[in-house]
């Protein structure tokens, strides 16, 4: 006898054999067994929900002699008959190849004609929505008022395509996803009669490449058989698939949240040298991150993600490790190269590109990658905070005229013009800027202070605001007018400044952290530190303090 494929072979015979769709298959019964069967119904869902199968079904139980509780019962005539491929009442048609005005006539003409050996004629329409319009008009009447002993039942991947006309005549059922957990039992029991074993992690990952399909998954397991023999494991699992084992994917994951892209681009030619298929290893790698980021936002859901609970838990304790912006940014970077892999002849180079990009999320200016920016910032902050040598990066410092202290009362008394500021030195940084995060502004504070607590209280309400500002330095504060410069090489971020929209931002800053004084920007040319002043700040800040030229 000729070898049967096993989604063939382990077809289910009965309503209570078809798994997942026990809203279907109740209704289908008590209709059976009420004797109110309608004379057309939609079966719409994704492939391999059952669609199909539970037709065959419905067939031989409409047919049955007598059947229990709506359920065929397999052993009279009618369900022997039923059963066999060539049964002249139960009709079968490929509407994927049948699909004109002719092939449509030539159905409605055998309807016409009572069974000849049945008590039902049932016309099986597989593919339905690739009926051309012309034909659904030919079906219409047909399939609104069908002679006695005929039933209409239309399958279908995409209900959308079918005609509303068509639809309002039909009882329409929608076939649901399988779950995973439906997908493993199912296939743990076909294996068994099979006389063949897989292991758990083996049918899971079966399970999960299958996305809803029972007959994906038998499928992939009779390929499976072919190349293991009896007994299935993860590793020939995933040697068929191309795809890389969950531990893997984990350890990968590591480095990338502790942005190390060194250790990340020898996994990944790990991958490479192990031959397996780039876009599908993209692919499990963007899952894994999508099964982070629900863990970060959602905590335990693993009716979500269809795992096991310790699974679960080795996803939560990854996710505690990278905040959530960053998860996101990275799902959205993976699934990006993922759709632009097909275009390259080598897609290792756009994946390294992508994986290299994730490890440095300070390259790319965006709303998410500044709050990983932030967060970092923050980190070498408190590292200052308790006496580490870090430099942290702070708003820029004019010099000893503008530094922290009590202002010369002299020079307060003294107005000056922006044509008569003479340039300010270079950008300073130190390690007294955490300071004035936390200690009160005091009124006889420098320019220096006030600006820094100024560009402190923009990244507090407008991260984004600092990119434009931190070019910018302190010249002078006298009248209440806080006076800042830009050298003449930022004219661009000058004129942006100075646009109403963040004039407002600064204005409301420069209020909060001083009432009353109002900010004037100048654009200048920018003088070196003179030796004096170097020293001078070398011998107050030593190696804590870093000189932009």
């Amino acid at each position: 006898m000729a070898y049967r494929a096993l989604y063939r072979e382990y077809r289910p015979k009965l309503f209570q054999e078809v798994i997942g769709q026990s809203h279907i298959t109740t209704i289908l019964q008590n209709q059976i067994s009420a004797e109110h069967v309608a004379h057309a119904y939609l079966f719409c869902g994704s492939r391999g929900t059952g669609k199909t199968s539970t037709a065959k079904i419905f067939a031989r139980a409409l047919n049955c002699e007598s059947p229990v509780g709506g359920e065929p019962c397999g052993v009279c005539r009618a369900c022997v008959r039923s059963a066999r491929q060539d049964c002249p009442d139960i009709v079968e048609m490929d509407a994927a190849t049948n699909n004109g005005v002719d092939n449509v006539r030539s159905l409605i003409e055998k309807a016409q004609y009572t069974p000849l050996e049945l008590k039902k004629r049932v016309f099986i329409i597989d593919e339905a929505h690739m009926i051309t319009g012309p034909a659904f008009n030919a079906l219409l009447k047909t399939l609104e008022e069908p002679p006695s002993h005929v039933v209409f039942i239309l399958a279908t991947t995409e209900p959308q395509k079918i005609p509303a006309t068509i639809i309002s005549r039909c009882q329409r059922f929608d076939f649901h996803r399988l779950t995973a957990a439906d997908i493993e039992s199912n296939l743990r029991s076909v294996l068994n009669q099979a006389n063949a074993q897989a292991d758990d992690e083996a049918l899971s990952i079966i399970a999960h490449a299958a996305e809803g399909s029972m007959r994906d998954a038998l499928s992939l397991a009779d390929q499976c058989l072919s190349f293991c023999g009896g007994t299935i494991t993860s590793a020939d699992v995933n040697d068929i698939l191309g795809s890389m084992e969950q531990n893997f994917l984990f350890q990968l994951s590591e480095e990338l949240i502790a942005l190390n892209a060194d250790k990340t681009l020898q996994m990944l030619d790990k991958v490479v040298r192990s031959g397996r298929t780039l876009p599908v290893f993209c692919q499990d790698l963007a899952g894994h991150f999508r099964s982070l980021l629900l863990a970060k936002t959602c905590g335990r859901c693993e009716d979500i993600l269809e795992c096991t609970p310790e699974l679960m838990d080795r996803y939560l304790r990854q996710a505690e490790k990278a905040s959530g912006s960053w998860l996101l940014s990275s799902l959205e970077t993976l699934l990006r190269v993922r759709s632009e892999l097909r275009y390259f002849l080598s897609p290792r180079i756009p994946l390294e590109s992508a994986l290299v990009r994730i490890c440095h999320p300070e390259a790319a200016v965006s709303v998410s990658n500044l709050e990983t920016r932030i967060a970092l910032l923050e980190k070498q902050l408190s590292a200052l905070a308790s006496g580490a040598a870090v430099l942290a990066p702070v708003p820029p410092s004019p010099g000893p005229s503008a530094g922290p202290g009590p202002a010369d009362p002299a020079e307060d008394s003294a107005v000056q013009t922006p044509a008569d500021i003479s340039p300010a030195p270079p950008a300073l940084r130190t390690e007294k800027a955490p300071e004035l995060r936390s200690a009160p502004l005091r009124n006889d504070a420098g320019a220096e202070a006030v600006w820094n607590a100024v560009l402190m209280a923009v990244e507090r309400n407008n991260p984004l605001e600092v990119e434009f500002l931190s070019h910018a330095f302190p010249q002078s504060l006298q009248n209440n007018v806080l006076t800042v410069g830009y050298d003449k090489s930022r004219e661009a971020l000058y004129n942006i400044v100075n646009t109403k929209t963040h004039q407002d931002k600064i204005s409301r800053a420069l209020e909060e952290v001083r009432p009353g004084t109002r900010l004037a920007t100048v654009l200048t040319t920018r003088q070196p530190v003179s030796d004096e002043t170097e020293a001078r700040l070398r011998a107050e800040f030593g190696d804590k303090l870093t000189i932009e030229e």
